[in-house]
């Protein structure tokens, strides 16, 4: 991947927590894109439309029929997909799914939550960033 697309940001094709597990187990075999799905319990659908376009890696072979090595399919979708750390001034606003910057910030308790709610400078939806919660005293 060329540093101009490591930066961008994908939104569609992110996988659940099972099907994250899952990805861990694939071999380093060849799949097709339906046993890759089912491996991973996704649909086929998924595969073509969003990974494939995506640059997922993959050969065709003589008779045009796509294959996936397992194992860098991992790789790929786990740096396709990885995590962003945000500052303490940003939130990711899930609406309109951007990270944003915290404008004139409340900050409210509740129990032993500590939470700042604000307005999404993008969609001006109220949006939430947990900054503390307190362990229980035992």
């Amino acid at each position: 991947m060329g540093s101009g697309e490591s930066s961008k940001r994908v939104t569609q094709g992110r996988l659940s927590r099972n099907q994250l597990h899952r990805l861990r187990k694939l071999l380093y075999m060849k799949y097709r894109p339906s046993e890759l799905a089912e491996e991973l319990g996704i649909s086929k659908r998924q595969i073509y439309s969003v990974y494939l376009p995506l640059g997922c890696p993959h050969e065709r072979d003589s008779r045009r029929h796509i294959w996936i090595v397992g194992t860098e399919f991992k790789d790929w979708y786990q740096e396709t997909y990885r995590k962003r750390k945000l500052a303490k001034n940003q939130a990711y606003c899930v609406s309109c799914k951007n990270i944003v910057q915290i404008v004139n910030p409340q900050e409210k308790t509740k129990d032993r939550l500590t939470y700042l709610i604000f307005s999404c400078p993008n969609c001006g939806k109220t949006t939430t960033k947990i900054q503390t919660m307190r362990r229980r005293k035992q």
